[in-house]
Formats: structure tokens, sequence, C-alpha cells
């Protein structure tokens, strides 16, 4: 049996979506994302994020077995975004297709997230990335010039 690798709490919102039939509609799952980070108050990072989840989730129905799972956890100053799927193993960058058919979704993934990582074990294969962002308040401090 394989272990949850959960990012380490505490966390103060978390998003999933299950993919287990298919094909998946990887444009819905990615817009769902992208409005969940908006409504965490993340709307600078809810493009990244929806690309992240497109490009993973992507790569997972691609080079994986179901089920697939499309995570995101929102904790202080990091949101963490994590696709897993049943297969055994991970696919390997080779680089991008010839006439752009695929192969960019983790070299873009990797430009924007802060960090990345895999991690496989023998039914489980999971992809993840974490942006870093400040909370800016909405009121101004006290004595501020507006």
């Amino acid at each position: 049996m394989c272990a949850n690798s959960t990012p380490a709490s505490p966390y103060l919102a978390q998003w999933s979506w299950l993919i287990d039939g298919g094909p998946p509609d990887v444009a819905v799952v990615r817009d769902a994302a992208r409005a969940t980070a908006r409504n965490w108050g993340l709307g600078a990072l809810a493009d990244d994020v929806a690309l992240i989840v497109a490009e993973f989730s992507s790569s997972a129905w691609t080079h994986g077995d179901l089920p697939i799972t499309v995570r995101l956890w929102l904790q202080n100053e990091v949101v963490t975004i994590e696709v897993s799927d049943a297969g055994p193993g991970l696919t390997l960058f080779s680089g991008s297709r010839p006439l752009g058919t695929g192969g960019r979704g983790f070299p873009a993934a990797a430009a924007i997230a802060q960090e990345m990582g895999v991690h496989s074990r023998a039914c489980k294969a999971t992809v993840w990335a974490r942006l870093h962002f400040r909370w800016v308040s909405a009121e101004p401090e006290p004595g501020a010039i507006s």
C-alpha cells in the first residue's frame, strides 16, 4: 500500500479532482483549478496554477494509469499542485516532439514553479510543483497616506 504525500500541515484550504474514466477533459480540470486559485485570493497566480494543472494532468493521462488525482493545497504563502496516477513509474522528459505536438509541459512548469519534484512508488506516480507568494493586505496600514 502506498503512503500519502500530502504537504506538511497546516494547510488553509485544499481542492481535488478525480479522473477515473476517460477521456478526461483537461480544459475542465484546468478551468476548475484556475477558479479555485481565484477563489482563494490568488488571482495573480491563477493562470500559472491552471497551466501546471493542465500540463501535469495531460501527461498523467498520456503516460500513466487511472485513476488520476489532481490536488491543490493552500498553505501560508505557498500553493502546491500535485497530480498522481496509478502508474508504477514516471515518464522521463525527452524534449519536445516534432511539429510541436507535445513535450513542452514540464519545462513550462519548471520555468514557473519555485519548486518541482516527482515521486514514484509501486502503485503511484506523482508530480508536484509549488508556487510561492506573499499575502497583500487589502486595507492600508494605519497612518499610511492614501
